[in-house]
């Protein structure tokens, strides 16, 4: 048994050799187990009682729990505890880890110890190098070490250091880092610094070349700061745009939401149209980006949700943030605090412009009060209704360059040329609708409705602007329109104070009918039983002409622009749905509406509206297909279409096709104050606006090579300037320890090389390059 204890003392020390692995170390007890479950073998055990020295000769083997030790010569001195372990000193865990020196030795009472060259292999991690020693304070040095995810002998890459400290806390600190590729040295740092504990840090290591960016470096470090938050800090340095900052900070949990980013830089090489200007706006030198989300659960009925955005320049998202940039194009900086009680809702509301280069509708502040469709006690009606009331103000571009610098001498007529004036107002808005639904043989659902809506201004005008003109502002506010020729009209301040009243009466019927094919399998196309779910319905809105002329209010969103409504909506939503991986699946949707209008409309001149389709079909999960068509049957022209289709799994051979089209064209409304109105493609609303022709094919094809190999082309091609105006080629290889992609491509003449190298055996500490 004394055997059993001093020799369990010594594996414990060597095991010590694992503490750049703390998730072992934190299971040592774990991993041992009992010291009276020891084997020892060897061919000679010897204790002197005058030295205190017990002696393991010849082929000692040691197995103590899950861990197998095995040396030519082990000894260990219960007197001084001073230790020692020779030839070929090898630590094996059942999970696979293993850690080899020719010798160790050292002390237990201060548990300091030294080894020589060593070799560390675990489940994810790999180390060698020259030696090392763990001090009595828990310190410890690695002597030209070197770190990796590659387990074979001569790893395919490694970081390597020439000294490396590591400290009981899991914090380390290496000198003369050197990133290789084989023998080859690829990147040098002079110190690195951090924590072992991979869940708690990670490193951002980027060196690449773009055709905006030239050669660029960016190297940052990320911090695990909890279970529920993290952040960031980093560098870019670019020779064609100078030196960037940059931090992050994260935090998510059930109660809190945060997202912090901050970045700034002083560009070298400002995008500009002209001479000091880009588009309209002065060129920045100095550009930036602050952007803080917030969401708080205060409590289980009140919560807060604070979004603000602050950028040096238009062009600031789209050259920095592209992936935000393609989200929303034009941030929005608000504070909303919301009451929500079964019955109603209440909140208060700010949206204020932080970017002066926006246009932004504020709000400072506005005060809401919802009530859901809710039952009147025994009455067989349903009521609903929406208050608010805030201060509004109208905020367009400032614009650096005014349009008679833009236009032509014989163009430019400056009573009608001129730049957008700012306006606003308070207004407090209230509607409020009753329902009374009853079923039709149980098999029709119909709902008449009948509501109001009161809308109090304490501004208006009295110059007339159109829904026309309301477009011409919007194309003339366009910054990417920077020469538009349209006349632009303001408000005026002159109208005083006015209350509009609104009426709508309408009524929805629909009904649901369906048929099943349940003796249906096709297993070719993962089809077990079918249902066809057949939804159609009919919606009749009339809404009287407001009581004051729209076109004196001001404009800021779709309350204000309310318009006599008289049209009939006819609807069919249809649904193939079969069983498919434990759930319920569409096959196919085919969602049809058709607008017929009882008043002639001012854009066409007709009474035909829109004529809506969108078809999704997915027989397959390999296979979908989709189409969206939008046809104004008053003029007879197809205002949108969308063709689209996906061939392939996505870690397979797989093609997605897209066509998309839209003319240039008027929008024309089809609103209701109380029901909801299928929008296939968002040009329905009240807002009337100028949409221009675009017409687009795009692809991507992958095409794996074999099982390690694939490669990627994207192209998009636009029919309007006849070019390719996006190709991208990217080659992806699975190498032994990490998936390596090359490529190059086009964005609008923009050249872009790209390789980026993510390490497959640790996904939380990865090692991304990225031209």
């Amino acid at each position: 048994m004394k055997h059993r204890v001093v020799f369990a003392g010594l594996v414990v020390a060597v095991l010590l050799m694992f503490a750049f692995t703390p998730s072992l170390l934190a299971q040592v007890e774990e991993i041992l187990g009992d010291t009276s479950q020891m084997q020892i073998e060897a061919d000679t055990v010897e204790h002197s009682q005058q030295t205190g020295e017990a002696r393991a000769r010849g082929n000692v083997r040691i197995i103590y729990g899950n861990l197998t030790m095995t040396a030519d010569d082990v000894a260990v001195n219960q007197e001084t505890e001073d230790f020692t372990a020779t030839g070929n000193v090898v630590i094996d865990l059942k999970d696979g880890g293993q850690w080899r020196a020719p010798a160790v030795k050292g002390n237990f009472k201060t548990r300091a110890f030294s080894f020589g060259p060593y070799r560390l292999d675990g489940s994810v991690w790999h180390s060698g190098g020259d030696g090392g020693e763990n001090s009595a304070d828990g310190n410890q040095t690695l002597h030209n070490a070197w770190l990796s995810t590659c387990d074979c002998p001569e790893p395919h890459y490694r970081l390597s250091a020439s000294s490396i400290g590591h400290r009981a806390d899991n914090r380390f600190f290496a000198k003369n880092v050197v990133l290789r590729f084989g023998r080859v040295p690829v990147f040098y740092l002079p110190f690195l610094w951090g924590s072992t504990n991979a869940n708690q840090f990670g490193y951002i290591l980027k060196p690449g070349y773009s055709g905006k960016r030239g050669a660029y470096l960016q190297v940052g470090r990320v911090w695990k700061l909890g279970d529920d938050h993290s952040a960031k800090a980093y560098v870019d340095v670019m020779s064609k745009r100078g030196v960037g900052l940059g931090a992050d900070y994260e935090q998510s949990n059930e109660r809190r939401d945060v997202d912090l980013t901050a970045y700034g830089l002083h560009d070298t090489d400002t995008p500009e149209t002209s001479d000091g200007f880009n588009r309209r706006f002065e060129s920045k030198d100095d550009r930036y980006r602050v952007n803080y989300y917030h969401r708080e659960r205060l409590s289980a009925k009140l919560s807060l949700r604070l979004n603000l955005d602050l950028l040096s320049d238009i062009e600031m998202l789209e050259d920095w943030f592209r992936r935000d940039y393609r989200r929303y194009e034009q941030p929005k900086s608000y504070l909303d605090v919301s009451y929500d009680e079964r019955w109603y809702s209440v909140g208060i509301a700010l949206r204020p412009r932080l970017n002066e280069f926006y246009t932004v509708s504020e709000t400072l502040p506005e005060i809401r009060l919802d009530i859901p469709r809710v039952r009147l006690g025994v009455l067989p009606l349903m009521y609903q209704s929406e208050t608010k009331a805030g201060y509004h103000s109208m905020k367009w571009r400032n614009f650096a360059l005014g349009r008679d610098q833009l236009l032509p001498l014989g163009v430019f007529d400056p009573a009608q040329h001129g730049d957008l004036d700012d306006y606003r107002s308070m207004r407090a808005d209230t509607v409020h609708f009753i329902y009374l639904p009853f079923e039709l043989r149980d098999r029709v659902t119909v709902t008449p409705r009948a509501g109001a809506r009161a809308t109090y201004y304490n501004q208006s005008s009295k110059t007339r602007v159109t829904g026309n003109d309301i477009a011409n502002n919007l194309a003339v506010d366009n910054p990417d329109n920077v020469f538009a020729i349209n006349a632009i009209r303001n408000y005026d301040d002159d109208g005083g104070e006015i209350t509009r009243f609104a009426f709508e009466t309408g009524i929805e019927a629909r009904t649901s009918m369906s048929s099943d094919w349940l003796d249906l399998a096709l297993p070719a196309l993962s089809i077990q039983d079918l249902r066809h779910v057949v939804e159609p319905y009919v919606n009749y809105t009339y809404a009287s002409t407001p009581t004051e002329d729209r076109d004196f209010i001001y404009f800021f969103d779709e309350i204000d622009r309310l318009e006599k409504q008289n049209f009939l909506r006819l609807g069919l939503d249809q649904r193939l749905n079969t069983r498919r991986d434990g759930g319920v699946v569409s096959v196919l949707r085919w969602q049809s509406y058709a607008d017929v209008h009882f008043d002639r409309g001012e854009e066409s001149g007709r009474y035909g509206g829109d004529l809506g389709n969108r078809l999704d079909v997915m027989p397959r999960r390999d296979l979908r297909f989709w189409g969206v068509l939008l046809h104004d049957m008053g003029e007879g022209e197809i205002h949108r279409g969308e063709l689209g289709t996906r061939l392939g799994e996505e870690e397979r051979l797989n093609l997605s096709l897209r066509y998309i089209y839209r003319n240039d064209h008027l929008s024309r409304s089809a609103w209701s104050m109380g029901s909801s109105l299928v929008d296939l493609t968002g040009e329905s609303s009240y807002i009337k606006k100028m949409f221009e022709t675009s017409d687009i094919a795009a692809g991507d094809l992958n095409v794996p090579i074999n099982a390690l190999t694939s490669v990627n082309i994207h192209a998009e091609y636009d029919f309007e300037e006849n070019r390719l105006s996006e190709h991208f080629y990217t080659l992806r290889r699975q190498l032994h320890c990490w998936v390596m992609s090359l490529g190059v491509g086009w964005d609008n003449s923009d050249f872009q090389a790209m390789i980026m190298f993510h390490l497959t055996a640790f996904p939380k500490v990865k090692l991304d390059l990225d031209f």
